[in-house]
């Protein structure tokens, strides 16, 4: 009844349904291998291959062009020229980025002093050389909101993936394992997104109107994206400078779990939200505000109720499926969780930004956010070591708001009374969640406090939680 037709309610809801099943499939098979390898790896191979991946990220992300948005927004999203010409400069951005992880090897594994870094970094590297050649025919379905091959084909290629990381594991029990897993996967990944999802084939094609309106729009984007990039991954590049790989690779643990709601409402917000927002756009119409107020709901109460039962169940959860080694990552995830509640109020929102081609306020929001990441990321570590780090979205939250409802006030996009009701909630599950946890906490804060920078007067890396 709710899901039969191809009304735009019914593809949102569909498209709701599948990418929640498809993330949550996604993280469940994450977590059963996480669950294996932590059993035949060390901390310090997860701790080095969080490293990697940061340095990866941050390639991907300083050159990108936007051409996701840019296609679905476009007017053109559906013209063949349009996509073979985003097709092409996804190909020469995929070798750059390869190109770059190699030049970044040597400088990188100095600073951080790790010789492995090296060799790691510019293998990892392939796989952006590898999606460059991601066929623009599932970023076309998803302007449609039609999500259910595309979902398939990630759980699919995730499943292959993280049974090659399993079985060179147990051969050969180093960070290589994951690795290796992670080039299987894109490779299928390319190979299935070109032949399973319907729609045109991609040819190399360069058309000047084309390339303009692309990087015309994704130039606001590329800046963003680089302060996006400091905000999601700059608490494991940090970090890996100031403690012991294995104390990171407890911290990714933590972070790997706590992760999930965030990462279930960024792709809803991505695939759902972005694309109603266009089609919806709130200043048209009451009723249109009105849509896309319970479609925000929705993501907002579902992340809220993921981030509590993370909250009041880590420690137990922790202690339950992982060994001793990794006993620390049980209060480090209830600060994460509790430290991303008071966001989930603006998840999505910042999309209709993108959504009406506004990519200037965009940027600006996020090297605004990227800014205050790294001041209070550098500050809270200083003053409280990992505990500081983990309260950092709370913080960032707290300087973000004001500046992004003015920017959607222009667009008929603010809820203030909405956004009250739910900071007034997360704020009774944090009382709640910090008493319960109070023990565990508090053992947690005072071993953080004692060997913080501001106390111990250095910044050497050191392990602290480790066992």
């Amino acid at each position: 009844m709710f899901f039969g037709g191809n009304g735009l309610r019914a593809l949102a809801l569909r498209g709701t349904a599948i990418t929640l099943g498809g993330t949550a499939s996604q993280q469940i098979l994450r977590l059963l291998s996480n669950l294996i390898l932590t059993r035949l790896l060390f901390p310090e191979a997860f701790g080095m291959m969080a490293l990697i991946q940061s340095f990866t990220a941050g390639l991907q992300m300083f050159s990108d062009l936007g051409l996701r948005p840019s296609i679905i927004q476009s007017k053109r999203g559906e013209d063949p020229d349009f996509l073979n010409t985003a097709w092409t400069i996804q190909i020469i951005r995929g070798i750059a980025l390869w190109l770059f992880a190699c030049l970044l090897a040597w400088p990188l594994a100095r600073f951080y002093g790790e010789e492995q870094i090296l060799w790691l970094l510019p293998v990892v590297g392939l796989n952006a050389l590898i999606t460059g050649f991601y066929s623009t025919k599932g970023i076309v379905a998803n302007r449609k909101l039609l999500l259910g091959r595309q979902t398939v084909i990630a759980v699919g290629c995730q499943v292959i993936g993280l049974s090659a990381m399993i079985a060179m594991a147990l051969i050969w029990p180093s960070v290589w394992s994951l690795v290796v897993g992670g080039l299987v996967s894109s490779l299928i990944g390319v190979w299935a997104n070109h032949r399973f999802i319907p729609g045109m084939s991609n040819r190399l094609r360069w058309e000047p109107t084309a390339v303009r309106e692309l990087i015309g729009f994704g130039r606001f984007i590329f800046f963003s994206t680089i302060a996006t990039y400091f905000v999601g991954q700059g608490d494991r590049l940090f970090l890996g400078r100031t403690i012991s790989l294995a104390d990171l690779g407890i911290y990714n643990i933590a972070f790997f779990l706590g992760a999930f709601p965030g990462m279930l409402g960024g792709m809803v917000a991505n695939q759902i939200l972005f694309p109603l927002y266009r089609q919806l756009p709130p200043a048209a119409d009451r009723r249109n505000f009105t849509k896309i107020r319970k479609a925000r709901d929705l993501v907002t109460s579902g992340q809220m109720v993921l981030y509590t039962i993370l909250a009041l169940a880590a420690v137990p959860l922790i202690n339950l499926m992982y060994d001793e080694r990794y006993v620390a990552a049980g209060p480090m995830l209830v600060v994460l969780a509790l430290a991303q509640l008071p966001g989930t109020v603006l998840i999505g929102s910042s999309r209709l930004l993108l959504a009406v081609g506004d990519s200037r306020r965009f940027s600006r929001l996020e090297i605004f956010r990227g800014f205050f990441t790294l001041a209070f990321m550098i500050s809270a570590f200083w003053l409280w070591g990992i505990f500081g780090v983990l309260v950092v979205p709370a913080l960032l939250f707290l300087v973000t708001y004001p500046l992004q409802q003015s920017y959607l006030a222009r667009y008929d996009g603010t809820d203030i009374p909405r956004d009250a009701a739910f900071m007034a909630l997360s704020a009774l599950i944090i009382a709640v969640a910090v008493w319960l946890n109070w023990d565990s906490l508090a053992e947690f804060y005072q071993t953080s406090r004692m060997l913080a920078p501001s106390v111990t007067g250095s910044w050497e890396p050191k392990a602290i939680f480790a066992r």
